[in-house]
């Protein structure tokens, strides 16, 4: 059990101060999980003693900061207090902007937390302290909303919120490790999440009728639209051919493993066990249990990617059309839960399954930024925030809102509740429906 530390810190002691400095200018030049207390006491000029008065570990020094921060980053009086219309909008981007100003001064510690939110319980406390006051907020404002007649009534208040400040939160963690070349730095997402949040909150009050007089079309993109996305992902099916069948049985046990337990649970010996294998057999497909997690993901992701292919094919002309493709493509297969629960948590860490992540993304974000594009130049889509961007924000709130809902995070549990409103925000987002 990890000490605790005497007190509470107040964070105004000068050896709480030092390694609050030290932490935070080591962690520009180190992971937190290659982190060590040692560094901390020699960049902090602290002794060991003296350190552990205040802190019981590394996770405990950046639980204490990010506690910081939350005081720093309250704010008795949010954008949604302003009045619907001009104001209101610029209200929000003005409050989303001083919150990503703000954020982007602590930008290593709040990456940090991110990136290990999920396998340090500690941490994940902390920061939903700071995710929990927006989420309130937010669903004050919209319960208000809806009570005065502003806002449509829908998918619960706190969901709504949820999805949302998961979007934020992601959106500026992908553009402050700029891993998402749509958006290069926080900043670049400002207006994109304007737009999706007052579609959320109010509904998108803006129609079709409104946009300018363009030709219409079917809304059918050809088929190369989503090729390059095919491709990523893609691997051959190892049952397909006799000689892959023993891969086949160690990916299979591995899958089955991570629907019982976390990725770092999974050992060599835990795989060799369910797969009835030796040693030997094992190392003759796999160097170690990271590549076989990287296999499995390949196949995953191809399927994720084929599913989202039908987004291209559906005639998006018709909005409930394309709500139901994308409820069908967040229709998530249970046997693959435990391989996408471990991938969307464990990719903001790992280098090896980040670039493969990565590369999805941006190849399902490209495809619908087509899409967007597309469907503007028909008639059918809203005219908005450039497509590349908006379908950026929009893509990463997906996926931070399914990674919250895959770890049980308060109003996201219900994944099939998750996975419906957001097929009908998206449609309502993009095409004003």
């Amino acid at each position: 059990m990890a000490r605790q530390r005497p007190r509470k810190h107040d964070g105004r002691g000068s050896t709480e101060l030092a390694v609050f400095s030290a932490t935070t200018h080591l962690l520009r030049e180190t992971p937190l999980q290659d982190l060590t207390v040692a560094q901390i006491l020699a960049r902090a000029r602290v002794s060991r003693a003296n350190f552990y008065h205040y802190f019981a570990s590394k996770y405990d020094v950046i639980t204490a900061m990010v506690e910081r921060l939350v005081e720093d980053t309250h704010s008795t009086e949010g954008p949604w207090h302003a009045e619907l219309g001009e104001s209101h909008r610029q209200a929000m981007e003005d409050n989303l902007r001083h919150t990503i100003d703000l954020w982007s001064s602590q930008s290593e510690l709040i990456c940090a937390v991110v990136e290990h939110m999920h396998v340090v319980p500690q941490l994940a406390s902390a920061w939903n302290l700071m995710l929990d006051r927006f989420i309130s907020e937010m669903t004050t404002q919209l319960d208000q909303a809806r009570a005065g007649g502003d806002a449509p009534d829908g998918a619960p208040a706190a969901m709504i919120a949820a999805i949302l400040v998961s979007g934020y939160e992601r959106c500026f963690y992908v553009g402050a490790r700029a891993y998402d070349s749509h958006l290069p730095n926080p900043e670049a997402a400002v207006d994109s999440i304007v737009e999706l949040t007052l579609a959320a909150l109010y509904g998108n009050r803006r129609t079709l009728q409104h946009q300018r007089k363009k030709r219409r079309t079917s809304g059918k993109l050809p088929d190369t639209v989503l090729s390059a996305a095919a491709a990523v992902g893609s691997s051959p099916d190892a049952s397909e051919a006799p000689e892959f069948e023993t891969a086949a049985t160690i990916i299979e046990a591995t899958n089955s493993l991570l629907q019982e337990m976390p990725f770092e649970q999974v050992s060599v010996a835990k795989i060799l066990e369910r797969a009835k294998l030796s040693r030997a057999t094992f190392y003759f497909y796999f160097a170690n249990k990271d590549d076989v997690f990287l296999a499995l993901f390949d196949r995953v992701a191809g399927q994720i990617v084929s599913r989202f292919s039908t987004l291209a094919q559906v005639d998006r002309s018709n909005p409930d059309r394309v709500r139901s493709a994308i409820i069908h493509w967040l229709d998530l297969d249970p046997n693959s839960l435990g391989v996408l629960r471990a991938a969307i948590h464990e990719w903001t860490r790992r280098p090896d399954l980040r670039e493969r992540y990565l590369a999805i993304m941006t190849s399902l974000i490209a495809s619908l930024a087509t899409a967007i594009e597309s469907d503007r130049a028909a008639g059918l889509a809203l005219d908005g925030p450039p497509a590349p961007q908006f379908a950026a924000v929009l893509l990463w709130t997906v996926e931070r809102s399914i990674a919250g809902s895959l770890a049980g995070e308060r109003n996201l549990e219900q994944t099939p509740a998750v996975a419906t409103y957001l097929g009908e925000l998206l449609t309502s987002t993009i095409y004003g429906k």
